[in-house]
């Protein structure tokens, strides 16, 4: 009887605890959806100046204290009044006053609406395709360059080979809102670049003197080597007692560097004292004498800006009229009530809000630590709305966002630490089949064991192993990593990648399924035994995954010419124009992604591409995908070119990590019948990418355009598909053949 009651106990306590759960979880998911539409269809002057990351965590720790639908009303009026002083919550839906919102002088005033063109606000890039503007609003454009920079150059040719180190200590003023970074880059012949590294995954937050290191490698092709430092975004940013060296016999020396000390009462502009530079709009270069780590002077980079009034310009002819909300259930018995059109003139949106001030304040003291659950839940809110607004394929895709949300929001409430933070948003947005989808930002460690691997014939095999590894040979099975099954181990990994088709998949997966921790080792099963590897090599994705052919360009038997798309430059190419119209066939293999050699299409076209709308821009004025306006349509427009080429046997060789650029060429090949296609399908995501920035410093790549194929049927998910598929075989790779360049040849003399 008592172990019945126990038991009975036990489960109250934990339906209890999870309908406390479900209660929190449905409370953010309420938040989430006002957030979204003020923050990018609201048009308020006071919406628009706010940080919208900090607040997504200010308003997340906010909505958890509440405990009950009332509180949760009172909650959003107290969050978003501040910044949207014309909106309305309430547990009925009600008639909306629109003279609450029409000032007396209205002729005085014009409408201020929304206007998106994809999505560019608070996206990486400004510049592009993507545009997002508060129609008639008045706004400060900065167009200073967005960083300073202060660097020297050095002559690289006692270092080649060599091991190099940097240091430099470092100082963020208090109140600077951007980030430090010291940067180190090497430069090959070609403006190729070597080693660069530039502190991107751990910017410089502190107000305190801290001395900073990079350690790289100068490459023996190095031309020049550059060092300096930057500020990124708005600040003041100091350096001082500046080192550089090189390693010879384990023992670190040191390069001379002319006044690394800033103790020469000059600096930015290279003279006889100093050879520091900086040049960047935006930003002054000067010396500060009262705060330096040693002797009298440190160099300081400050943010000016270079900023000037503008209206914006309507983007399109379509707008809401005045008077059109939003107006929707977001939560059980919250209503919103939310203009998209409201009245502003040179000074403000009409009503101005009154409290803005305290609510600037609370976000300036935002926690952007992962350990806070806060931070966590705003970042997921910020993601959700991202893609719940400005995603395009959500029709190719299978998917239920807003189940999606929930989950990632539950998660987010358990974890502890950035890399469960990464996991959960890799996690959150996997299901979107975007191949674009990348989660970045902390720092990673990219440590890989000596081997290659991939699934070939449902069968996790090995493909390369390093030179002097002995235990392991290529075409070996894997049965088993740490203990687990090939096929569990890989679903796990493959639950955190984003993949519109099962090539991009796997090709992610057979890298992402090697990284861990330096010297963390790695246990494969392999014919019924253990084999240990270890994790000692950086990963090298020039070396793991670009095309496995390492010419640019070779002549085959029978006056086959093979070309390397992924390597080959087009100036190459042109030079090889007279030896093509000779050969029996062309080989263009394109198992990756084209070295800006697309230009060679045009020796491919009898006629003038008229394509001119596959690439598909949403001009966007309501929310949730609702109503789309239309689109900015974009093509190539490409020419014919002599020589002709298209009356030659030419083979396309594609594979599944084809993506996007590499789509948007063999578009071109597939839709106009310009070749014969080998391989396997594409990755099936294209369109330009448009990055974002979360707290924390994390980062999302993602796809904003729709894309078509140029007959307007679906591309995504899809990909461009092979004429001819071919498949890896263990046998093959035992062999060392390359089976899809074997097919291609076959075609040719066929």
């Amino acid at each position: 009887m008592k172990k019945t009651i126990s038991i009975v106990y036990v489960i109250l306590f934990f339906s209890a605890t999870y309908a406390q759960q479900q209660e929190k979880t449905d409370h953010l998911k309420t938040f989430a959806k006002a957030y979204g539409y003020v923050k990018y269809f609201h048009p308020s002057d006071e919406a628009s100046e706010i940080d919208w990351n900090s607040f997504a965590a200010f308003g997340a720790s906010e909505i958890l204290k509440c405990n009950n639908p009332n509180e949760v009303l009172a909650t959003l009026n107290d969050l978003f009044k501040p910044i949207a002083p014309s909106i309305i919550f309430s547990n009925t839906v009600q008639d909306y006053d629109l003279n609450a919102i029409t000032p007396s002088n209205s002729k005085d005033y014009q409408s201020i609406y929304w206007q998106h063109q994809g999505v560019s606000k608070d996206m990486n890039n400004q510049e592009g395709p993507y545009k997002s503007v508060r129609v008639n609003s008045f706004s400060e454009i900065d167009e200073s360059s967005g960083f300073g920079s202060l660097s020297v150059s050095i002559d690289p040719e006692k270092y080649k080979g060599k091991e190099i180190k940097y240091t430099g200590w470092v100082k963020l003023k208090e109140d600077s809102e951007g980030s430090g970074h010291l940067w180190l880059r090497v430069d090959k012949p070609d403006n190729k670049i070597g080693f660069f590294e530039n502190m991107g995954a751990n910017p410089i937050k502190s107000n305190e003197w801290k001395e900073y290191e990079i350690i790289g490698e100068v490459d023996d092709l190095a031309s020049v080597l550059f060092m300096g430092y930057l500020l990124i975004g708005k600040g003041t940013l100091f350096l001082d007692d500046v080192h550089l060296y090189y390693k010879e016999n384990n023992i670190w020396i040191e390069i001379p560097i002319k006044n690394s000390d800033f103790e020469a009462n000059t600096i930015g502009v290279k003279n006889e004292q100093s050879e520091w530079t900086g040049k960047l709009e935006g930003y002054s270069y000067t010396l500060s004498n009262t705060e330096q780590k040693e002797g009298k002077n440190s160099a300081v980079i400050t943010y000016e800006g270079q900023v000037k009034i503008v209206k914006e310009e309507p983007l399109f002819e379509y707008f809401p009229k005045f008077g059109e909300l939003i107006e929707k259930e977001i939560g059980a018995g919250v209503f919103c009530q939310i203009p998209l059109n409201i009245y502003g003139n040179q000074e403000n949106t009409y009503p101005k809000s009154k409290t803005l001030t305290t609510l600037q304040n609370n976000l300036k003291n935002v926690d952007d630590s992962p350990n806070n659950v806060a931070m966590r839940l705003g970042n997921v809110i910020n993601i959700y709305n991202v893609f719940q607004h400005f995603y395009p394929y959500f029709s190719e895709v299978d998917l239920d966002w807003d189940k999606e949300l929930e989950t990632a929001l539950e998660r987010s409430l358990k974890d502890k630490t950035e890399n469960d933070h990464l996991i959960t948003l890799q996690k959150f947005t996997a299901p979107l089949k975007d191949g674009h989808v990348y989660v970045g930002g902390v720092e990673i460690d990219l440590y890989v064991p000596p081997i290659n691997w991939e699934w070939i014939e449902n069968k996790l095999v090995i493909t390369k192993v390093k030179d002097g590894f002995v235990g392991i040979k290529i075409g070996d099975v894997v049965t088993k990593v740490n203990n687990e099954l090939s096929e569990n181990y890989f679903k796990e990994i493959n639950s955190r990648i984003s993949a519109s088709t099962d090539g991009w998949l796997k090709y992610r997966a057979r890298s992402e399924s090697l990284f861990g921790k330096k010297d963390e080792n790695l246990v494969l099963e392999i014919n019924n035994k253990n084999v240990i590897l270890n994790r000692d090599k950086k990963y090298d994705y020039y070396e793991n995954d670009i095309n496995i052919q390492e010419n640019n360009y070779k002549l085959l038997n029978d006056n086959i010419f093979y070309l390397n798309l992924d390597t080959i430059e087009m100036d190459t190419i042109t030079s090889l124009l007279p030896q093509l119209q000779q050969a029996k066939g062309i080989i263009c293999d394109l198992r990756g992604y084209p070295n800006g050699n697309h230009e060679f299409i045009s020796h491919l076209l009898k006629e003038k591409d008229t394509s001119t709308a596959w690439m598909r821009v949403p001009k966007i004025i309501y929310p949730d995908h609702e109503k789309i306006v239309g689109y900015e349509n974009h093509g190539w427009e490409m020419e014919p070119k002599k020589p002709y080429l298209g009356d030659k046997k030419v083979v396309y060789i594609i594979d599944g990590r084809s993506i996007s650029y590499a789509e948007s060429y063999m578009s071109f090949i597939k839709d106009y019948q310009l070749a014969t296609i080998v391989g396997q399908p594409t990755a099936g995501t294209n369109g330009y990418i448009n990055p974002f920035t979360l707290l924390g410093n994390y980062n999302i790549n993602w796809t904003g355009t729709k894309v078509v194929k140029h007959d307007g049927s679906q591309h995504h998910t899809i990909g461009v598909l092979p004429d001819i598929y071919v498949s890896k075989t263990i046998d093959g790779i035992k062999s060392g053949k390359d089976e899809f360049l074997e097919k291609a040849i076959d075609v040719i003399l066929n």
